[in-house]
């Protein structure tokens, strides 16, 4: 039942089986960059400012007009290009972005709790694993895609790297310690692999106060894994964030849409980052994603989980050179968060089921799988 819900996503899309862009033999890419934006809903993704959200009394907004000068404009075409420039112009284009429910596209997590770790999992093992369920820094057995790519393809420890703005990917990342590089929370560098510019980065990390205990702020989550890019080269990285949720839970609506708004120009740098080095000019793919939605209204937009009706709603995007320049996607069978993992291997040749038989396929019309 499953393929048969693939096939009918491929012809969704207009992709027939043989319509990818090369061969299994001819596949470009060698580097993969995971992204994921926390708690990100689709419809600020998809549609820019909600006018009705901003003008509650209760969103945090403080100046109004601010926000509507920056945000707001008369076409959802032009507020989601306003919030997310680089991504709408640039990315989408070059690759495909499913989630969007006006567009019957929808993206949906499988596990039953609609929170971070839960999500995490899902994403980084490719099903929903019974035993998580809470957000506890709890280092869990199940080996994760980034274990598996670091073994199948050889790499030293270095060249899987994972930088997240919360501690907990610490334990998240993987099953077992140091089998990957995982530098979280406000971790400083190592000597062996630090650069002047890291150095100073994790000095003036601990002096800039995050939301929430144990996170730092993007900012320094995306500064610090750029230049671990530029001077050791990963072939697989992580990149997690998590200003978009604490700003989301303090119900500050104006700095969630402008911590998006900054996360658009991170993605310009590291794209232009990409585009400056051979390694990965050509030769990369990114994912872009979340690990949990959020509530459709002002009274739980700021809030998530099993109780939250939204909570399940994600969306993702895939871009690279083995993609198909698709760009926003309309009318597909719906796919799950599950199907990531099995996405990521896919874009590098690999089969999911080798890595985890329960593991979900890759998506349709991302240009991966074998």
């Amino acid at each position: 039942m499953r393929h048969a819900l693939v096939l009918s996503a491929v012809l969704s899309l207009g992709l027939l089986p043989g319509s990818a862009p090369q061969a299994q033999e001819a596949r470009q890419t060698r580097n993969v960059i995971l992204i994921t934006l926390d708690g990100v809903r689709w419809q600020e993704l998809f549609t820019g400012m909600d006018s009705v959200i901003s003008a509650d009394t209760l969103s945090g907004v403080y100046d109004l007009e601010r926000l509507g000068r920056d945000y707001w404009r008369p076409t959802l075409e032009a507020r989601r290009r306003v919030l997310m420039p680089f991504f709408w112009d640039s990315l989408v284009p070059r690759g495909i972005l499913l989630g969007n429910r006006n567009r019957e596209s929808p993206v949906a997590i499988t596990n039953p709790h609609g929170f971070s770790a839960p999500g995490y999992q899902e994403i980084l093992t490719g099903q929903y694993q019974p035993d998580v369920t809470s957000n506890d820094p709890v280092r869990y057995p199940h080996r994760t895609i980034l274990e598996y790519l670091k073994q199948k393809l050889a790499l030293p420890s270095s060249q899987v790297a994972v930088f997240g703005s919360w501690e907990n990917f610490r334990f998240y990342a993987a099953s077992r310690d140091d089998v990957i590089f995982v530098n979280a929370g406000n971790d400083s560098m190592p000597k062996a692999l630090t650069t002047p510019a890291l150095d100073l980065l994790g000095k003036v990390q601990t002096r800039a106060l995050a939301l929430w205990e144990g996170s730092r702020l993007d900012a320094f989550t995306g500064a610090m894994g750029i230049e671990y890019l530029k001077r050791h080269k990963p072939r697989v990285m992580y990149f997690a964030f998590n200003d978009t949720d604490d700003l989301a839970h303090s119900r500050r609506y104006d700095r969630l849409l402008d911590a998006l708004h900054s996360t658009d120009d991170f993605l310009r740098e590291l794209w232009n980052t990409l585009q400056g080095m051979d390694t990965y000019r050509n030769h990369t793919s990114i994912v872009i994603t979340t690990d949990h939605g959020r509530g459709r209204t002002t009274k739980d937009w700021d809030d998530h989980g099993d109780g939250v009706p939204g909570s399940d709603e994600i969306w993702v995007a895939v871009v690279g050179p083995d993609t198909p320049r698709t760009g926003e996607a309309s009318k597909t069978t719906i796919v799950h968060q599950a199907d990531v993992a099995g996405t990521v291997l896919g874009l590098l040749g690999l089969d999911a089921k080798d890595f985890n038989p329960d593991a979900g396929l890759a998506i349709p019309g991302t240009g991966a799988g074998r």
